[in-house]
């Protein structure tokens, strides 16, 4: 009997040191724990790199979004918009409302508050359709292994 990786118990994901810069400017690699292939968007949270990314589809759909997550039921409790706001300094603005709303400051929370911009970066993001299509893509390319089960 095998054992469970760590990343199966704590729901992260850890690359390991080989990254690679994908064309859309994700980054990708391999868990250092289960081995499967990762990918993130912000070189912090890493997700497997097979099946749709809901979290990156809703961004290219609606824009910048704020999303409260809870990292210990790996669950994402809501998501704001900041298209209302008109610049920088209303998002910090906002984002301290946010935190002093739910207690993000708080020792023991377990609510993160993330930022879909990327940090600041070179490169041009693609499109919500084509990021769309070449997620669709991929995903028919590389079936997850949910989608492997319900074939055979």
């Amino acid at each position: 009997m095998q054992a469970l990786p760590q990343c199966w118990f704590t729901r992260f994901h850890r690359p390991e040191r080989e990254r690679y810069r994908e064309p859309d400017g994700s980054v990708s690699s391999t868990c250092r724990y289960c081995q499967r292939a990762i990918v993130s968007w912000d070189r912090e949270d890493w997700s497997l790199a097979d099946g749709f990314d809901v979290s990156r589809l809703a961004l290219l759909v609606s824009g910048r979004l704020l999303t409260l997550y809870d990292k210990a039921a790996d669950f994402v409790v809501r998501r704001y918009s900041v298209a209302h706001l008109n610049d920088e300094e209303a998002i910090v603005a906002y984002k301290r409302q946010l935190r002093a709303e739910y207690g993000l400051d708080e020792p023991y929370s377990v609510l993160e508050l993330r930022d879909s911009q990327p940090r600041a970066s070179s490169h041009r993001a693609p499109s919500g359709k084509q990021a769309i299509k070449r997620l669709a893509r991929q995903a028919l390319q590389f079936p997850s292994e949910s989608d492997q089960n319900l074939m055979s």
